[in-house]
């Protein structure tokens, strides 16, 4: 599962980074504690075009009668996408990379929840996996919704939980946000758990288990003060 993560990354980076457009005029300011339902960037190709643009965390089908269905949404299982009815047509023509600088996982501890941050030993952008779709309600409302993929843990993400997000390396981009691929069996094998050396993690403090803070202290390695 993944539940919190980070992005600071500017939309000038993310362009450059994915050889995109913005979607329009909009600023992503950094965010440390992204919660479901927060509007981020999704990397996303529509024929020859690839853009940046705003979207909401918790896919929302198309079929779905209120938005809400969108919270229980924010991750979609690899091995099981072209079988669940609500991830099956986005995983056939409707596939994005979220951008994300790392994550969180919580560990059970003795005094509850201990929180750790996940990211890259180089501290480079992470690309999850993932879908989007568009949901248009009875009143014209429309909501760009996305969903991050999880595959099954590495070797040192066990120990904090059995799933992960998949991420894909940039060779892969081209062939995982072509809308005309319909390879799906090639495309479930790029979403494979990451080499155990590729992710770096460690704990942070608690500030993070609440979604109204943030800003870069959250990532900081824990300090305990009284060892």
């Amino acid at each position: 599962m993944c539940g919190r993560y980070v992005l600071s990354a500017a939309v000038e980076e993310l362009v450059k980074k994915y050889g995109a457009v913005p979607d329009g005029l909009f600023r992503a300011e950094p965010n440390y504690n992204v919660a479901p339902s927060t509007h981020m960037p999704i990397v996303t190709e529509m024929g020859k075009e690839r853009t940046v643009s705003m979207s909401r965390w918790g896919l929302v089908p198309f079929w779905a009668k209120s938005p809400n269905t969108g919270y229980s949404m924010i991750n979609a299982r690899s091995e099981t996408l072209d079988k669940k009815r609500s991830f099956s047509k986005p995983f056939t023509s409707r596939r994005c990379i979220v951008p994300a600088n790392g994550f969180y996982e919580w560990k059970k501890g003795s005094t509850g929840k201990i929180p750790h941050y996940i990211t890259t030993p180089d501290r480079r952008l992470m690309n999850f996996a993932g879908l989007y779709e568009l949901w248009k309600g009875d009143d014209g409302e429309l909501i760009n919704s996305f969903s991050i993929i999880t595959t099954s843990a590495n070797k040192p993400m066990e120990d904090l939980h059995d799933r992960m997000p998949a991420m894909l390396l940039p060779e892969e981009f081209d062939f995982w946000l072509d809308p005309g691929n319909s390879d799906l069996s090639a495309l479930k094998d790029l979403l494979r758990p990451w080499p155990d050396d590729a992710i770096t993690l460690y704990r942070v403090g608690t500030d993070v288990n609440n979604v109204r803070n943030s800003g870069p202290r959250l990532i900081e390695p824990y300090q305990d003060l009284f060892s």
